[in-house]
Parts: C-alpha cells; structure tokens; sequence
C-alpha cells in the first residue's frame, strides 16, 4: 500500500512538473507569436503609409506630365495643386514611420519638389513661361529616389508579409 501510494505520490508529481513545463512553453510560445504578429502588423503600417503617399505622390506626377508637352493641360492647375495637397497630407505619416536617412533625404526631396512645383502652379503668370520640362523631371527623379522604402530588413519583411499572404490566400 506505501509503495503505491508513493508511486502515485511519484507519478503525480512527475505530471505536475511535465505539465508546468507545457504550460510554460505553450505561454512563451504564445508571446512569442504575438511579439512576431506585432512585428509584421509595424511593418504592414509602414508600407501602407508609404505607399499611400508614393501613389498620391504619383497621382500628382501623372496630373502634371502634360504641361509644357500639350497645348491643352488635361487638369487645371488648381485641380493638380488639390493632388499636390494630398499628397503633403499624407507625407507627415511616411516620414514619422521611414526607417533609414536615405529615405527620408529621398521623400523630403520629393515633398520640396511638389512644393516648389504647387508654387509655380499656383503663380499666375502665363503657363507657357514655366519650365515644365525641368520640373516634370524633377519630379520624375525624386519619385525614382523614394520608389522602394530602405531600411532594415526591409526588403525580407516585405518578401515575409508577401509570403504569409500567399500562404493564407
């Protein structure tokens, strides 16, 4: 009879420690898996925001490109300067989650490009003296700069996200 109640005594207590154990792991799993999910969801903001001010960005550029090529613009210059504002409204956004100097030197050159490019819109003056060529290329180039976002990591973040989707769908 002790020998059995010591080798319950055992047994129970051989179980207790086993199942500590697999609740340890199972939590520190747990955190782990929620510290990754909080990685990939910072990650998933930043390139929201980034690629949400590149394409209105964008939109800006594409609105501009016939001045100084057609006689006709197909917008008018306020209609291009409401872009550009759009665009500003979401640089704030893309800065604050811009991860390398690089980049932040490449959309703050983007950002003084529209601005400079909103003042000569907003100017007045006759639209054939402007130098729409300069600018269109000025802002060809500062979008080039800013295209893909640099930082660490970035690149394999951005082929993880891409690959977890790609698992999920």
């Amino acid at each position: 009879a002790i020998t059995t109640l010591s080798g319950a005594t055992l047994a129970g207590a051989i179980s207790l420690a086993i199942s500590r154990q697999q609740l340890k792991a199972a939590h520190d799993q747990r955190a782990e898996d929620a510290e990754q999910d909080k990685h990939r969801r910072s990650i998933e903001r930043r390139f929201s925001a980034y690629a949400d001010f590149l394409d209105k960005a964008r939109s800006f550029r594409n609105a501009l490109r016939p001045y100084g090529y057609q006689p006709v613009p197909l917008l008018a210059p306020k209609d291009i300067s409401a872009l550009a504002r759009s665009a500003h409204a979401a640089s704030p956004l893309a800065f604050l989650v811009v991860e390398s100097r690089r980049t932040r030197v490449a959309l703050g050159e983007l950002v003084t490009a529209m601005s400079d490019i909103q003042r000569v819109l907003d100017d007045r003056s006759d639209p054939a003296d402007k130098p729409w060529p300069d600018l269109n290329k000025r802002i060809k180039s500062a979008l080039d700069s800013s295209r893909t976002p640099q930082g660490k990591n970035s690149k394999s973040a951005g082929r993880r996200i891409a690959t977890r989707k790609a698992d999920n769908a």
